[in-house]
């Protein structure tokens, strides 16, 4: 059977659904792996081909539960706004009332001609695929262009039991830094056939601006771009983002204290300093770095300041590194950005200024301190968009039709 280019055409949207017993299992031609929701057995793949994905019967069948556990909270959202329409995935991570939480990225409501506008919920329509093929209405919640993050809700009719969320769980100490194999999944946006595909997280640099990217090396298409990776333990890792050779994803500890703050305060604090973890910078800066000190240094290498006062951000410069914070060793830009978002969160509680003490090693003068950084001043709830994270143009990363 062929499936028809549907894409140019306008879906209808309804608010109440009625769930349907025995969705039909389609065909999805073509270059991806798409695994059809059906009362088939769970394994079967549409045009499977094996040098891109994992059968889960024979080579991968680590993956099977990974995938099966989720299947039901992956989501695919369309929306419309000034005759263009955009399409993201999601992945269904909380039950809030009458409404149904969708976490995915902020590509999907992001105007093409500018890098710090979104379309307000008047200005957008909002469509939500689910696994069973039903449509509902969706609304923005929220919408945060710094970690390119957004929020849809709907309200659908036992969603609780038949669209599970998926729990933003942390993950274990140094996880990021092992190469290991991962998944991305995803809902195709006309079939509405469920996507997965396999790569491998590796330890890389990237050149976007946003340092708590993570980088998986799976060739994935545009319909994945905001829905899971998942690791073969079921873990939820992050949120995918970009699509081009590799599938770069913001890590679930960032992701779920970003959300978590935006519940208690409706905004996202960011951080007014930014750096690079220092084992994903080249290897003659490393030798040059590690030349200035005893032991090889480890940790944040400081590369931009917001204006903060001396006195605020413990007299750290640019060049910089911070190997410590409240005695943790610090080894990734996620982690680094989860510490200071856990103390502004609780910086809320009281009145009191909330103070981190870092661990600071000075190449310039070959010196070691120990700095006192005001936790609210560096993770503001003022936003600037001078240190706003950066990333690809909409024309390059093709999200838009």
């Amino acid at each position: 059977m062929k499936r028809k280019n549907t894409r140019g055409r306008k879906g209808k949207t309804t608010a109440k659904l009625q769930i349907s017993e025995d969705p039909q299992q389609k065909e999805n031609p073509g270059h991806r792996t798409c695994w059809s929701d059906s009362d088939e057995p769970q394994s079967k793949f549409v045009n499977f081909d094996s040098e891109r994905a994992a059968n889960f019967n024979e080579d991968e069948p680590k993956y099977f539960e990974s995938v099966l556990r989720v299947h039901k909270s992956v989501v695919s959202l369309v929306a419309t706004a000034d005759g263009r329409r955009m399409f993201c995935s999601g992945t269904v991570i909380d039950h809030v009332g009458e409404k149904t939480w969708i976490l995915t990225s902020a590509t999907l409501v992001r105007k093409p001609t500018t890098q710090f506008e979104v379309y307000r919920q008047d200005n957008i329509k909002i469509e939500v695929n689910l696994h069973n093929e039903q449509t509902a209405t969706g609304s923005l919640e929220m919408c945060d262009l710094h970690y390119n993050i957004a929020i849809v809700t709907i309200e659908y009719p036992g969603s609780m039991v038949l669209l599970p969320a998926v729990g933003l769980n942390n993950l274990p100490k140094y996880y990021s830094l092992q190469p290991r194999p991962v998944i991305a999944l995803g809902r195709d946006v006309d079939s509405k056939a469920f996507l997965v595909k396999c790569g491998k997280l590796v330890r890389k640099n990237i050149e976007l601006d946003c340092k708590e990217l993570v980088v998986c090396m799976c060739d994935i298409t545009k319909d994945f771009v905001g829905g899971p990776v998942m690791d073969s333990q079921k873990r939820f890792l992050g949120i995918t983002y970009s699509y081009e050779k590799t599938a770069l994803y913001l890590p679930v500890e960032v992701a779920a204290r970003c959300i978590n703050y935006f519940k208690k305060e409706r905004t996202i604090p960011w951080l007014r300093i930014r750096g690079q973890a220092l084992h994903t910078l080249a290897l003659d800066v490393l030798e040059s770095l590690s030349s200035k000190f005893d032991t090889p240094p480890s940790g944040i290498l400081i590369d931009k300041i917001c204006d903060m006062s001396t006195e605020n951000c413990g007299g750290i410069e640019v060049g910089d590194i911070i190997s410590k914070l409240d005695g943790d060793a610090l080894y990734s830009v996620a982690q680094f950005t989860a510490m200071f978002l856990d103390k502004k969160e609780a910086a809320m509680d009281t009145l009191n200024t909330v103070i981190l003490e870092a661990i600071v090693q000075r190449p310039m003068d070959k010196t070691s301190f120990v700095a006192k950084l005001n936790v609210q001043e560096v993770a503001s709830d003022e936003h600037d968009n001078s240190i706003q994270n950066r990333w690809m143009h909409w024309k390059r990363s093709g999200y838009n039709e």
